[in-house]
């Protein structure tokens, strides 16, 4: 589960904290920032897939010039705030009951000859899902990321330049890290001598020499990056019919019909997806069916219960799209991180409530994240106490021109105000955009005073 991410000279982010819970909206106007969220999520996902820095922030050709990955938009060019030419992404996260992790990256994007390059980087201990389910859930509950600068040796796994055993580095395309002290290394860590193109994260688990431990850590890391998975649905993609065995939802939603192929292979899942099919779509839908063409893919067909059928081609944008978000959230693949733009596209607005009672379900019993964004108020009015305390507000400072990030329950006033106010009508008015920046300028204020004062 990812609890934090750090932002700072990001795209519109001049620096951003950004904390994340098991279902995290986010909200706000267009242009605010929201989308670069996204991208500075498929950053690390692509340095999760072992991509180089390079390929990650323009694009990735398998064999026969095939493409693999779709760079960041704006590419190497936009990827730092302005003119600052380095950006860095930090990164808090749990692997499971017993463990988790902080994963942070510096990196230079001046150099247009060599290209994108990592300046900083560290991997540290972190909270545990066990310290995430123990602390009580409330508006003042956050998952801060820890600064590796400075940590002690027992709590880094590698860093670039720590404090307390620093590093001399030896040039622009190389990277060196150390490890922490034990066994032969009692003075000094072991150092590691890595690429500078790619995160050594990517590195060390290839490097024989390299401490278990820290190769180990990685290694998890890896994975959990791995997971984040980013659905911009295509209706027109998920009308394409699909091979039996291709059980990955791809972006756009291709393969969706294989993918509900092996969902109904288990009649448990499957009368899940029927319920909520019925509960969010006029359909009565008691069954569905999969018809193979010449090529022997298949095209998912709904049962009503007066036998009508209707297949994806004729199929309606929403009934599709939900059905999509459906399958990512019951989907036997490895991906439990889910980001979705604009949520709650195509589907009914008396229909919301089910929605996000669906995904609620989806986090409690399949144990699943998701991170999304929506324009719509109305979905603000159905959040229940968790998700509204995790739903964060996303907009930009007109006079400083970057992009702020603030939880909508720390806004001013704000539960004197809900008591009265339905959250969905404040959102349509501007007025949450109003009170963040009102609340913001008095802290910028207050931030200008202690510098006047020192």
């Amino acid at each position: 589960m990812l609890l934090h991410l750090s932002l700072k000279n990001f795209k519109s982010f001049r620096k951003a904290e950004i904390p994340l819970g098991p279902l995290t909206l986010l909200v706000g106007a267009n242009a605010s920032g929201k989308s670069n969220i996204r991208d500075a999520l498929r950053i690390l996902h692509g340095i999760g897939l072992r991509y180089s820095l390079a390929e990650v922030l323009g694009e990735k050709y398998g064999p026969g010039g095939i493409l693999q990955w779709r760079g960041i938009r704006g590419g190497r060019r936009e990827a730092a705030f302005r003119d600052s030419g380095e950006f860095s992404l930090e990164l808090s996260f749990t692997t499971g009951p017993e463990t988790g992790y902080g994963f942070r990256v510096e990196v230079d994007v001046t150099d247009e000859h060599a290209g994108p390059r990592v300046t900083a980087e560290g991997l540290h201990w972190g909270y545990s899902d066990r310290d995430y389910d123990s602390r009580e859930r409330s508006p003042e509950t956050t998952f801060p990321v820890y600064d590796p600068v400075g940590l002690e040796s027992d709590s880094y796994l590698y860093h670039s330049n720590p404090a307390d055993d620093p590093v001399e580095q030896r040039g622009a395309h190389r990277l060196l890290v150390r490890h922490p002290r034990g066994g032969r290394y009692r003075s000094h860590g072991k150092i590691s001598d890595m690429a500078s193109i790619r995160p050594a994260l990517t590195q060390i688990p290839e490097d024989a020499k390299a401490p278990a431990q820290s190769r180990d850590a990685c290694t998890s890391t890896l994975k959990a990056l791995q997971s984040i998975r980013f659905l911009d649905l295509d209706p027109e993609a998920m009308r394409q019919p699909s091979q039996p065995g291709q059980v990955t939802l791809n972006d756009r939603g291709e393969n969706l019909s294989s993918v509900l192929q092996e969902i109904c292979n288990d009649e448990r899942r499957k009368q899940i997806l029927l319920q909520w099919l019925r509960a969010l779509t006029p359909m009565d839908a008691v069954d569905f069916e999969f018809i193979s063409d010449f090529q022997g893919r298949v095209l998912v067909h709904l049962v009503e219960s007066g036998g009508y059928k209707v297949s994806a081609l004729s199929a309606s944008d929403g009934t599709l799209r939900f059905l999509a978000l459906v399958a990512a959230l019951l989907s036997a693949d490895t991906g439990r991180i889910y980001f979705f733009e604009e949520l709650d596209n195509g589907l009914h607005p008396t229909r919301l409530h089910l929605l996000l009672q669906l995904i609620k379900q989806a986090c409690e019993e399949e144990g699943v994240q998701v991170i999304a964004t929506t324009h719509n108020p109305a979905l603000l009015a159905f959040l229940d106490k968790d998700a509204l305390g995790d739903a964060l507000l996303i907009h930009r400072d007109e006079r400083r021109a970057d992009s702020r990030v603030c939880r909508i329950v720390d806004l001013p006033d704000i539960q004197r105000i809900l008591a009265s106010q339905d959250l969905g009508r404040l959102h349509a008015a501007g007025w949450l955009e109003d009170a963040a920046v009102f609340s913001q300028e008095d802290d910028d204020e207050d931030d200008d005073d202690g510098e006047d004062g020192t």
